[in-house]
């Protein structure tokens, strides 16, 4: 039953993921020559060097990046990530009173045990690491296709965190 929970999230994250487009045109290389041979003991014989690589192969400065990082998506997902945080938050804290409650989250069970102000700073200090995991990995050329997934998995433990604590 608890699976049914993640479809939404779920379809949520495939419409809000990246869409990877191939890289329009094709550079040319400008390699004409034969690659290199080994030199040889007579002299006088010629090595065949390649020839240089025009300068301007590769993306130019007017094309954009086959998966760029989409700034609206990132700030509807980072408001997502703190409103689920302060939720299972506030969820936490309202049920931290009853005898029969006990964290089972091994990230927030160290937390619990701190005033309120503090454990409200220290899950908004999570959340705001995890915004900025995103962001750098979204600027990056390796990680830019993943960049959306720590705020994905955030939003999707916060609401499984505020769900559990209901009953």
């Amino acid at each position: 039953m608890r699976s049914c929970y993640f479809i939404p999230v779920i379809l949520t994250s495939a419409l809000l993921a990246p869409v990877n487009r191939a890289q329009g045109k094709v550079p040319e290389s400008g390699v004409n020559a034969a690659p290199f041979t080994a030199e040889s003991k007579t002299p006088g014989a010629a090595v065949a060097v390649p020839k240089q690589l025009p300068a301007n192969v590769g993306i130019s400065k007017g094309e954009k990046l086959p998966a760029h990082f989409n700034r609206q998506r990132f700030l509807i997902l980072s408001a997502g990530v703190y409103a689920a945080g302060l939720a299972d938050m506030h969820q936490t804290m309202h049920n931290k009173q009853y005898s029969w409650w006990y964290e089972r989250d091994p990230l927030a069970k160290p937390l619990v045990n701190l005033p309120t102000p503090a454990y409200y700073a220290a899950g908004l200090a999570l959340a705001t690491g995890v915004n900025w995991l995103t962001w750098k990995m979204g600027h990056s050329g390796k990680w830019r296709k993943v960049a959306l997934l720590p705020q994905l998995f955030a939003i999707m433990g916060n609401s499984y965190g505020f769900k559990s604590n209901c009953y």
